[in-house]
């Protein structure tokens, strides 16, 4: 039984529902002619790529559509997994609802729980 995610789908740039963005959007702005100073309408979009990224929990290769910065973020924490299991409001709010199913279903996994479990008798809980 997954829990609902508390943030709700993008509704501004459905796209990122779909994968890793990490809040990522389409963003605007002006081209300005260096002469005439015409400004001229422009977007800029996410990097977003398809990748295969091994869980350790699950054991196993997860296609998705992340974005650069999201895989740099990834390659720092040390993997996938970790990069779900952030515990900060703003990695949650981050995750989108592709990536709270991927944590939740990690989660799920006896070595997370394990961890967790050991985490909980350090602090004494």
């Amino acid at each position: 039984i997954l829990p609902e995610y508390p943030y709700g789908p993008s509704l501004l740039y459905k796209q990122s529902n779909k994968g890793l963005y990490g809040g990522a959007m389409i963003q605007f702005g002006n081209n300005v002619s260096p002469d005439t100073e015409t400004k001229t309408r422009r977007s800029w979009h996410p990097n977003v790529l398809s990748k295969s990224l091994y869980s350790i929990a699950l054991k196993k290769k997860i296609k998705l559509r992340v974005t650069a910065n999201v895989l740099k973020t990834i390659d720092r924490e040390g993997g996938l997994d970790e990069y779900l299991l952030g515990d900060k409001e703003s990695r949650i709010k981050e995750l989108g609802p592709v990536g709270w199913q991927l944590r939740w279903a990690i989660m799920q996994t006896g070595i997370v729980r394990n961890r967790m479990i050991a985490q909980a008798r350090e602090l004494g809980l």
